[in-house]
């Protein structure tokens, strides 16, 4: 057994193959050959060469490891972007959470298949139940006195110029002034000039640190280490690899977030990891 690896399902005959990502091979395997066997595996093209070739000449192999399973949507929608498309692949799907996103026509599973009489009913319901508990009014009617209502409100408004718009009285705008004048119980307070010393000193910020600087020491035990994974390329802190690539603290924050490589620019493709010591 393996964990939080990349696979592949390959074919010894031809080379051609199936890749996946998996935090346990032993589970995963299983429910891959267990669809296969069965004849309903979601990937036409390998379940095609599957009946074709036989059980026994498809191998499974991992062909990359990760430290954690949160490195595995990244990592396996880098081998996608590579490989999909191509002769030699089987998969379809182009993005490891999303399968289908990005593909058409007979690149999806179910091109050329028309639903039958029951399956558009199980559809039908299964949609007005999900709107039903979305929307509680679904598929009901006011009745006659709530219509009239509604009715008689509309032309007051009408009536008013308002157009359907929200337009306060002008008590009510009297009120929204009075609460968005601040602190009306302190309304004709003067501050002493005590009282505005020590505010001015307060919003100064912290003064037991003013004029004093970081030591290198405390610096080099506060910065965290970062490794870039496509040149597997170590630094001593973020600041480092801001400096050496050119970087925004914005755009190196966001990568190291999403574990996703960076998406446009002059480090494109770029794709960072805190390293833990």
């Amino acid at each position: 057994m393996s964990t939080n690896v990349i696979y592949k399902i390959r074919n010894v005959v031809n080379g051609k193959f199936y890749v996946g990502s998996a935090k346990d091979t032993r589970v995963r395997f299983r429910q891959h050959r267990k669809l296969l066997r069965k004849g309903t595996h979601h990937c036409k093209h390998l379940q095609a060469a599957w009946n074709k070739y036989g059980e026994d000449v498809f191998k499974f192999e991992v062909v990359e490891r990760l430290e954690s399973w949160d490195e595995l949507e990244p990592a396996e929608d880098r081998w996608l972007a590579e490989h999909v498309g191509q002769p030699y692949c089987y998969n379809s799907g182009r993005s490891a959470r999303a399968p289908w996103r990005g593909a058409s026509g007979e690149g999806t599973p179910f091109f050329g298949h028309k639903h039958g009489p029951e399956a558009l009913a199980m559809l039908s319901a299964a949609t007005k139940e999900q709107w039903r508990v979305a929307d509680p009014r679904t598929g009901k009617q006011h009745s006659e006195g709530a219509k009239q209502k509604i009715a008689e409100k509309t032309h007051q408004v009408l009536a008013e110029g308002r157009g359907g718009k929200f337009i306060p009285t002008a008590e009510t705008r009297r009120k929204m002034s009075e609460a968005l004048k601040g602190n009306q119980n302190a309304k004709g307070h003067i501050r002493s000039e005590e009282h505005r010393r020590k505010l001015a000193e307060s919003a100064r910020g912290n003064q037991h640190w003013l004029g004093r600087s970081h030591t290198m020491e405390s610096r080099e035990k506060m910065s965290k280490q970062v490794r870039e994974i496509t040149t597997d390329t170590l630094f001593v802190s973020l600041s480092a690899a801001l400096d050496h690539y050119g970087l925004k603290m914005p755009t190196l924050r966001r990568a190291l977030k999403t574990g996703k490589p960076i998406s446009r620019g002059p480090c494109e493709g770029l794709q960072f990891r805190y390293e833990h010591v």
